[in-house]
C-alpha cells in the first residue's frame, strides 16, 4: 500500500520522524506524506492495529496543520503592512 520501497520502520522511529520539527517545517507536505506512508507500512506488517493507525494518521495531520500555522505566522511577522495594522 505504500507505493514505495521505503524500509519499514519501528513505531519508535515513526515517533522520532513525527517529532522532527526541522524536517517538518522545511518541507511540510513531503514530511506529512512520509509519515503517512510509514504509518500504513506499519499497519500492513501488522505492527499496529487499525485504532493505532487512526491515531498515527491524526498525529500526522496535526503536525501538518502545525507546520502551516508556523509558516503563516512567519509570513505575517515578515509583512510590515500587517505589523502596522496590529
Amino acid at each position: 500500500m505504500t507505493g514505495t520501497s521505503l524500509p519499514v520502520m519501528s513505531i519508535q522511529e515513526w515517533r522520532q520522524l513525527l517529532n522532527d520539527t526541522e524536517a517538518l517545517l522545511h518541507a511540510p507536505k513531503k514530511h506529512h506524506r512520509e509519515l503517512l506512508h510509514h504509518a500504513y507500512a506499519l499497519r500492513d506488517t501488522h505492527a499496529v492495529d487499525s485504532g493505532t493507525l487512526a491515531d498515527m494518521l491524526e498525529l500526522a495531520d496535526e503536525a501538518l496543520m502545525y507546520a502551516h500555522s508556523v509558516q503563516a505566522d512567519r509570513k505575517r511577522s515578515m509583512n510590515p503592512t500587517f505589523k502596522a495594522l496590529s
